[in-house]
């Protein structure tokens, strides 16, 4: 990604938008499912899923809980569907979540511990975030880096377990459960060899 671009700039937003339709119907579905099946949502609850582009992740949620969609590419707006920046803040009032969503998105933000402070900010304590990253060990992103193939997603950052429970912990977080999500073609597979790690994070009582 260009350096020129900044956090909240139209450009950022034109860089996703261009990409808005690069997606793989089943790929989204192992993602969805896992992130539902660790995130446990116990209805009634309202729900903010971060990055939710047409607000796919519903179908996978129970019935009567309130969703709230969060989608930086504007052609995504909707009715239940807010278009904006995560990067420029998340137009919340505080602790108006009991869970959150943040599916494939925080490698893409150019500030990610502000973006995982937002997270803590409009979830109540004791609640539930969900964050599903690429896996660096995952064979194609070995690949990628051994032949230095130019990274075209707009990837700018990526965690190990380690380190990805480290950022949320200095966020106010504890990790409470992690699971893998697909091998190519996208087949159900474990966390080492899974395209994406998804993680459950819990926001702690005192904060």
């Amino acid at each position: 990604m260009s350096e020129r671009l900044a956090p909240s700039s139209p450009e950022l937003q034109q860089f996703y938008s261009d990409r808005a339709a690069w997606r793989h119907s089943g790929e989204e579905r192992m993602r969805f499912r896992k992130a539902a099946k660790l995130a446990r949502v116990q209805p009634p609850a309202r729900v903010l899923d971060v990055g939710a582009r047409d607000g796919g992740l519903r179908r996978y949620l129970p019935d009567g809980v309130e969703y709230q969609g969060f989608e930086i590419a504007p052609e995504f707006a909707g009715p239940d569907i807010v278009t904006g920046d995560i990067s420029g803040g998340l137009p919340f009032p505080d602790g108006s979540f009991d869970y959150a969503f943040c599916i494939e998105v925080l490698e893409h933000v150019p500030n990610p511990f502000h973006a995982l402070g937002e997270f803590r900010r409009v979830l109540r304590p004791g609640c539930v975030l969900i964050v599903s990253i690429p896996n660096p060990y995952h064979i194609k992103e070995i690949l990628w880096n051994v032949f230095k193939v130019p990274d075209r997603q707009g990837h700018i950052y990526g965690w190990t377990r380690q380190t990805m429970t480290r950022l949320a912990e200095m966020n106010g977080f504890r990790l409470d459960a992690t699971g893998g999500t697909y091998l190519h073609p996208p087949i159900p597979m474990f966390s080492l060899l899974a395209r994406s790690i998804v993680y459950r994070f819990i926001k702690d009582q005192s904060t």
